[in-house]
C-alpha cells in the first residue's frame, strides 16, 4: 500500500496506471497523497481559503482528466508534473472567473521610506501563515505574476505567454508585488513592537 509522503517511483507508477484505469480507490489515494501539496500551490494564488479549494478541485480535474498525456520519460517527476497541471488549471480557474485584472497605474507603486530596515530580521518575526496571507492581499494579476516567477520558476516571457501580456506588464507586476510585499512586511514588523 502506498503511504503518505512516499516518493518510491515504481509505487506512484502503479497508482498512476491504476487510475487510468478509473479506479476510484486509486483515484482516492492519489487526492489523498497529492491534497496537500496541491492545496499549497493553490493557497498562494487564491485570496481565500475557499477559493483555494475551488481551484484545487478544478486541478485535479484537470490532473484526472490529463493522466493519459503523463509518461514515465517525460523530462521531470510526476511531482513537477503535477505541479505544471495544477498552476494552468489554476490560470483556467481566474480567466473563468475574470480574477485576472490590471492592477492599479505604475504612479500608484508605493515608495518606501524607512531609516534602517533589515528585511531577514523582519521576515524571521514573521510565520508563514502571515506570509502567505501577504501574498493573498496583492492583487490578483500582481499575485499570479509574483508566484509563476518566484515560486513555479516561469520567466517572464513564459509568463507573458500564460497570461496572455506583455513581457514588460510581467516585469511590472513583479516589481509592484515585491514592493507591496516589502511595505505590508515592514508594517506588520512594526506592529510587534507596539
Amino acid at each position: 500500500m502506498l503511504k503518505q509522503g512516499t516518493n518510491n517511483e515504481t509505487e506512484i507508477a502503479q497508482l498512476i496506471a491504476d487510475c487510468r484505469q478509473n479506479n476510484r480507490k486509486a483515484q482516492h489515494r492519489l487526492f489523498k497523497l497529492y491534497y496537500g501539496k496541491v492545496l499549497a500551490i493553490c493557497m498562494r494564488y487564491a485570496k481565500s481559503n475557499e477559493e483555494a479549494e475551488d481551484m484545487l478541485n478544478e486541478g485535479f480535474l484537470k490532473l484526472f482528466t490529463n493522466l493519459e498525456k503523463y509518461t514515465t520519460t517525460e523530462k521531470g517527476s510526476f511531482n513537477a508534473w503535477l505541479k505544471r497541471v495544477v498552476v494552468n488549471a489554476i490560470i483556467d480557474y481566474q480567466r473563468k472567473y475574470n480574477t485576472l485584472i490590471n492592477t492599479a497605474p505604475l504612479e500608484a507603486i508605493p515608495t518606501m521610506e524607512m531609516e534602517h530596515y533589515d528585511e531577514n530580521s523582519a521576515l524571521s518575526k514573521l510565520s508563514t501563515d502571515e506570509l502567505l496571507g501577504m501574498v493573498q492581499q496583492l492583487p490578483p494579476m500582481a499575485r499570479s505574476v509574483f508566484n509563476l516567477y518566484i515560486f513555479e520558476n516561469y520567466s517572464h516571457t513564459e509568463i507573458a505567454q500564460l497570461l496572455n501580456i506583455k513581457e514588460g506588464t510581467s516585469h511590472w507586476h513583479l516589481n509592484y508585488a515585491r514592493t507591496k510585499l516589502k511595505s505590508m512586511i515592514y508594517e506588520n514588523t512594526q506592529n510587534y513592537g507596539k
